[in-house]
C-alpha cells in the first residue's frame, strides 16, 4: 500500500488550520454577534486573546504549528498501519 509523504501532508494541515483560524477571526471581527469559535480557540491556543493584533498573530502561528505537528504525528502512524499486510 502506498505511504503518505510527511512534508506535504503536514504543510497541508498547517495551512488549512491557519486559513480556518484567519477566516474565523475575520468573521468574528466583522460580525461580532455571529457565532465564531474564538472561545474555542482561546481554550486550545495558549496566549491567544480575541480582539488584538498580537492575539491574531500568536493565534495564527500557533494554529500553523499545531497543524504541522498534527501531520508529523499522523503520517508515521498512518504509514505504520498502511505497511502492515492483512492476514490471509
Amino acid at each position: 500500500m502506498k505511504t503518505l509523504p510527511l512534508l506535504p501532508v503536514s504543510l497541508a494541515l498547517a495551512v488549512f488550520l491557519a486559513v480556518a483560524f484567519a477566516l474565523d477571526y475575520v468573521v468574528g471581527a466583522l460580525l461580532p454577534n455571529w457565532w465564531v469559535m474564538h472561545e474555542t480557540w482561546e481554550l486550545f491556543l495558549p496566549d491567544f486573546t480575541f480582539g488584538s493584533l498580537g492575539g491574531f498573530v500568536i493565534g495564527l502561528v500557533e494554529a500553523f504549528v499545531g497543524g504541522f505537528l498534527t501531520g508529523v504525528l499522523f503520517v508515521p502512524i498512518w504509514n505504520a498501519f498502511a505497511s502492515r499486510r492483512p492476514a490471509s
